[in-house]
């Protein structure tokens, strides 16, 4: 059961991202041609954040009262009504409200699918497990660009939203049918002893993700000279790499552990994603490579291990989405902040401000350089009736 639940997960979820990251990566230029500027594509990328974050610690509480699999659910029917809505709308506030709508309600099942993946990981071990799931995933965001270069060009964004129709409507039967809840643990947690300084360097940290998150395909094309094929094709390449690290950051983060593969992620991010900005062609596929796989390879990992080996199965969605609405929200202003700074002070100011943040981050985990153990877990009896 616990191999199946992970298995399941990072299945659908390669097929839903195919979808999603068919037209994701290039959402900036999408809005752009519906007639957004640059500094409404930050507020739309900070609304679309904001309703993600705010969706964390109702999705986290909901889970620990239901289950993991019934938010799971819930999330992801409703997808389909979204792609619809993506086929019939042609204006740029429109589309960003839609998108923010359904960032709310996917971000509902976050805390679940960490959970469920911690709690179903035996086998493999947490950090594995994770790593599994992130290759699946990154490897999903690596297909979608690729094939919105080849279809987008030439057919436009309307057969992506078709297709993400048809694979939700396959992903919520696969998910209904082949998901089992895991088993109630009794657990020692020592998360509070450690919350503060984690969610300061974790904020921190999005801040600066989200000052260039929305600008980096803005950037490629108006001063790399990018077009929107070689743009998808950059987050290809990207994204392929990330896929295939993360297997190797789970083997790492279990030899070193969430805290101190956090920490490595966060000084990564920092170094590549200034040296990116001054790079052309090739050079350019490569760093924002490297950037990728230490923002969702090593990162995404080292923070599912991290908070699994802080935390009681009772309290471990809720803890999920505390961190993640605290940090979603940061990522939020960040967006914000990055499309005013481009307007006012240039597009070089929010990489450079972002690198150096992203360096920052990482000072208030030395204080938990020496993280607490994996908490030891004895499966309940009654849990298994």
């Amino acid at each position: 059961m616990s191999s199946r639940n992970v298995s399941v997960l990072s299945i659908t979820s390669f097929a839903i991202d195919v979808a999603f990251s068919s037209w994701w990566m290039i959402l900036p230029l999408y809005l752009e041609r519906l007639g957004a500027g640059v500094a409404e594509v930050g507020i739309s990328f900070s609304l679309v954040n904001v309703a993600w974050a705010l969706s964390q610690l109702p999705g986290g509480l909901l889970s620990d009262r239901f289950g993991r699999k019934v938010i799971i659910l819930l999330s992801t029917s409703t997808f389909v009504p979204f792609f619809i809505s993506m086929l019939l709308l042609k204006d740029w506030l429109a589309v960003a409200l839609a998108v923010a709508i359904s960032s709310f309600f996917a971000g509902l099942q976050n805390p679940s699918f960490s959970s469920m993946i911690a709690e179903s990981s035996e086998k493999l071990g947490v950090a594995r497990a994770f790593g599994f799931y992130n290759f699946l995933m990154n490897l999903g965001w690596a297909v979608g660009p690729l094939l919105g270069s080849l279809i987008i060009p030439s057919y436009g964004f309307d057969p992506l939203f078709i297709l993400g129709i048809v694979v939700s409507l396959s992903c919520l039967a696969a998910r209904a049918a082949l998901l089992k809840e895991p088993p109630k643990m009794e657990e020692s947690s020592s998360f509070g002893l450690t919350l503060i300084p984690l969610l300061i360097s974790l904020s921190v940290f999005q801040l600066a993700n989200g000052i260039i998150s929305p600008l980096i395909p803005i950037y490629a094309e108006k001063l790399m000279y990018f077009s929107l094929e070689e743009i998808e094709r950059m987050f290809f390449s990207a994204q392929l790499l990330t896929s295939i690290a993360s297997i190797a950051a789970g083997s790492l983060v279990m030899k070193i552990g969430g805290l101190r593969g956090l920490m490595l992620s966060f000084v990564s991010s920092g170094i590549f994603s200034l040296l990116w900005i001054f790079s052309r062609a090739y050079a350019a596929f490569i760093l924002i490579s490297l950037y990728y796989i230490a923002l969702f390879s090593l990162a995404e990992v080292s923070f599912g291990t991290a908070i699994s080996e802080l935390t009681a199965r009772d309290r471990r969605a809720t803890a999920f989405g505390t961190v993640t609405i605290l940090t979603g929200l940061s990522h939020s202003a960040g967006s914000y902040l990055g499309g005013i700074l481009w307007e006012v002070s240039g597009p070089e100011i929010p990489f450079l401000l972002a690198s150096s943040i992203m360096l920052l981050s990482s000072i208030p985990l030395r204080a938990l350089s020496n993280a607490t153990p994996p908490p030891r877990c004895t499966t309940s009896p009654s849990s298994l009736s």
